[in-house]
Order: C-alpha cells, then sequence, then structure tokens
C-alpha cells in the first residue's frame, strides 16, 4: 500500500500533488465506440458514473492477476495493467488487455511498493512481451484486509498514475472482493463496477465479489495501522519481532496429556521410520519407471519438473476434481503452479498451486466441474517469489482429453 518515494516507516507523510489531468490528453486517445465494449461482456458490480472511467477487462489480464494475487497470502503484491485508453465522446474507456507483476522485494502484510528495480524490471519485459500495448493503471493486493484505497495507496497513483483513463485495482484473494478506483472530476474515487470481456470462453472468470469501498485519509490509514499491529500483538504474532516473553504456565492435566502424546510418539518411531523407508524406496522406483516408459517424459524431459499422471493424450473423468500427480524439486523455485486452457488457445487458468517440493507427490486437485468436455492442456511451472517463471527452465505441457463418467 505504500510508496517508496513518499512514506516514512510505511506511512504516508507527504501531501498528494495535484494530478496531471486536462483536455489536451483526452482529446489525443482515439475514438471508439462504447457499443464494442458492452456487445460481448459481463458487468461485475454496478455500470459506472458518466463521469468515471469504464474498464474493460480481457479475461488473460484477469487470469494474470488471479494466479499472481494468490501466488503470496501473506504479503501485500502488485503489478501494472497494460491495454489501450480510447473515448467515446465525453466517455472514457480503457481496454485492459494483460497484467506484468512487479518482481520487488519490498513488500509486507500491508506494504507494497513499486521501486526503481521494479519499474526497470516492467518496462523490460512489456517492451518484450507487449511491446504494443500501453501502462493503463496498477493492481495490487490487500489478502485478508479488504478492499479501500488507503492514503499510501493515493500517493502511488498520484504521483504514478496521472493521466485521466489510468485505473488502480485492489484485489483482496482471501475475502475474494476487489474494486477498482480511478480519477473523477479530480478526485480518486472508487469505480463500482467493470466489464469482462467474455473473448476465451462464455463464463466469467474473475472469481471476486466488487466490494463497496472507500478512498481513506491520512487519519483513517494511521488507524488503521495502528489497530492492525494491535490485533497482531494480541494473538502473539509480533512477541518474536519485539523480544516479548510470556511465561507459560501448564495445568498437571495438560503436563500428563503432553508426556502421553510424547510416550505415544516414540512408541510409533520406530514404524513410521521403517515404513518411511519403503515408501521412499517405492517413490524411487516409480520415478525411474516413469523416466523410461512414461508417455510424459516424452514431452516434459526436464525430471525434476514433471506431470506423471494424467498422461499426455490421455483422458480424465470431467465434473470432478481430477487429481494431478507429478514431479517438482527445483531448489530454486518458490513453488509450482498448475494452469490449463482449452487445447490450442490462449490464456492459461490457475488450477492449483504447490509450495512445497515433491519427488512423487499430489500437485494439485483440477476442479473441472464447471468446464465442458474436451481436449485440454496442462501446464506445470516453476516460479520465484514474485510468481515469475524460472528462466531457463521448460515448463512441462501435457494434453488431456475430458470425458464423460462411465
Amino acid at each position: 500500500m505504500n510508496s517508496a518515494s513518499t512514506s516514512f516507516n510505511g506511512r504516508s507523510t507527504a501531501t498528494t500533488p495535484e494530478p496531471m489531468i486536462g483536455q489536451p490528453e483526452i482529446d489525443s486517445l482515439p475514438e471508439r465506440p462504447l457499443a464494442n465494449l458492452t456487445s460481448n461482456a459481463y458487468l461485475h458490480g454496478q455500470q459506472p458514473a458518466e463521469n468515471q472511467v469504464i474498464v474493460a477487462h480481457h479475461q488473460q489480464a484477469l487470469s494474470q492477476i488471479r494466479a499472481h494475487s494468490v501466488s503470496n497470502l501473506r504479503s501485500e503484491l502488485g503489478g501494472v495493467l497494460l491495454g489501450h485508453a480510447y473515448r467515446d465522446g465525453e466517455q472514457l474507456w480503457v481496454e485492459v488487455m494483460a497484467a506484468l507483476p512487479a518482481r520487488n522485494d519490498d513488500h509486507g502484510p500491508i506494504h507494497f511498493t513499486f521501486t526503481a528495480d521494479a519499474w526497470s524490471q516492467i518496462h523490460n519485459e512489456r517492451a518484450k512481451t507487449y511491446p504494443n500495448l500501453e501502462i493503463v493503471g496498477w493492481f495490487h493486493t490487500h489478502p485478508g484486509l479488504g478492499v479501500f484505497y488507503s492514503s499510501d495507496d493515493v500517493v502511488v497513483h498520484t504521483a504514478a498514475f496521472t493521466l485521466p483513463w489510468h485505473v488502480g485495482l485492489v484485489v483482496d484473494p482471501l475475502g475474494n472482493t476487489a474494486s477498482y478506483f480511478g480519477w473523477q472530476d479530480g478526485e480518486l474515487t472508487p469505480i463500482p463496477g467493470y466489464f469482462e470481456q467474455l473473448d476465451v470462453q462464455e463464463t466469467p472468470v474473475a472469481p471476486w465479489r466488487v466490494a463497496q469501498t472507500e478512498v481513506w485519509h491520512t487519519r483513517e490509514t494511521e488507524e488503521f495501522y495502528a489497530s492492525y499491529e494491535e490485533r497482531q500483538q494480541e494473538s502473539g504474532m509480533l512477541r518474536a519481532a519485539y523480544g516479548q516473553e510470556r511465561p507459560l504456565a501448564l495445568s498437571n492435566a495438560t503436563t500428563l496429556g503432553i508426556l502421553g502424546f510424547v510416550i505415544g510418539f516414540f512408541l510409533l518411531f520406530g514404524w513410521v521410520v521403517a515404513l518411511n523407508r519403503q515408501i521412499n524406496s517405492l517413490e524411487s522406483v516409480i520415478v525411474g519407471l516413469a523416466d523410461e516408459t512414461s508417455l510424459n517424459a516424452a514431452v516434459c524431459p526436464n525430471e525434476a519438473l514433471r506431470i506423471l499422471a494424467p498422461t499426455t493424450t490421455g483422458t480424465a473423468q470431467g465434473g470432478q476434481d481430477v487429481a494431478i500427480f507429478g514431479t517438482a524439486v527445483l531448489p530454486e523455485a518458490t513453488r509450482y503452479q498448475v494452469e490449463f486452457r482449452p487445447a490450442g488457445g490462449e490464456v492459461w487458468q490457475l488450477a492449483g498451486v504447490q509450495r512445497r517440493q515433491t519427488d512423487l507427490g499430489l500437485l494439485t486437485q483440477w476442479d473441472t466441474s464447471e468446464l465442458p468436455l474436451g481436449l485440454y492442456d496442462l501446464r506445470l511451472t516453476a516460479v520465484d517469489r514474485q510468481n515469475i517463471p524460472l528462466p531457463n527452465v521448460a515448463n512441462c505441457q501435457i494434453a488431456v482429453e475430458l470425458v464423460a463418467g462411465g
């Protein structure tokens, strides 16, 4: 929520400058009928006011934001929105076609900042991946905090996103809520709804409910920070940070219960170790056989990143959860993403995330209950802390057909 150049100790101390908004910038926009936006789109929330920016979201961008927002639920994450801006008479509207995550270590539970390095990374990736798209706004997450624009968010938006059509999206991936914010008569206000272009599939991909929210001023933000830290201290989460130690008093019954648990644990320990050795041995045999016999080994040659089941060109029963098993053991990876798309499609959607390494294990359960039967591509990708695919590591992609149950 914070801006590095306008904050102190994580809190805004500067007065936000006047936004650079004027008619010359608006007149420079190409004209495009608004009817092009609403002809094949789903409205999330309510229709924006006439003097608010209307947002048209491509499903690819929504899927990219969703994947990044759930990649770390303990810290705020963010990035930029790419697309084009247009006008239809006096009405401004922006087409969000893609989203780029910011590779940035300067973030925390209530803190996200665009640094100089992050901006450099964003511009380099945009030039390489989306050279024809412009930055039309930004997004960031409030995991478990609700959806609002803090005074620090206002500073970021006012300093870096000054044009009349620049918008900001806030997502709470834990509460499954979201809201856009944008310029309205020179002030930042919530936008009560946005359109999702049904350009990939006929049903919406955005899982978030549009929240009724507001723009906070410095006082409200300070009160929130204070109450948040107080709640964390009361729950003991900040105890280590502040060196607070509390005496632990145990009753006789509790002590006996713990003692019984310890004795039981050591009685089971020998059996568990022996069983674990058998499991490890079995895993080694299966992985070795998979390298030689699995159809997937041919299309996914990297034995450290491979889907083992289902097999490529195979079938799976649609309308239910499909278990995806595989190997994911890259030391430099923070997590592993399993994604799907209709065969040959352009937009990948998140099926699940595996945060632990596994030689042979369940990567995720793929929910196919809302998917039509047919051919799909499945992809396993290793990513870093910022949800960026690891360089020089090929992902594993297989083809699977969803069929009706027998």
